[in-house]
């Protein structure tokens, strides 16, 4: 939820493929557990551009040699 909530707030494109759409993603966090997404959005909505990265590679740590 909070990767999601960062990726939002950061406007990370995710409409290249149908099936990532802003809107069917966003559904999909609501309806699997709408009270952790939303607090997952408050959390995240206090935070930074710099501090929204720092969330982003925590959750998503890239492996040494790739981009």
């Amino acid at each position: 939820m909070r990767l999601l909530a960062s990726a939002e707030r950061l406007g990370v494109p995710r409409e290249f493929q149908p099936a990532m759409s802003a809107e069917r993603v966003r559904r999909m966090a609501e309806d699997a557990d709408g009270a952790a997404y939303a607090d997952a959005v408050s959390e995240c909505a206090a935070l930074g551009r710099d501090e929204l990265w720092a969330v982003a590679r925590v959750l998503l740590p890239v492996t040494s040699g790739r981009a």
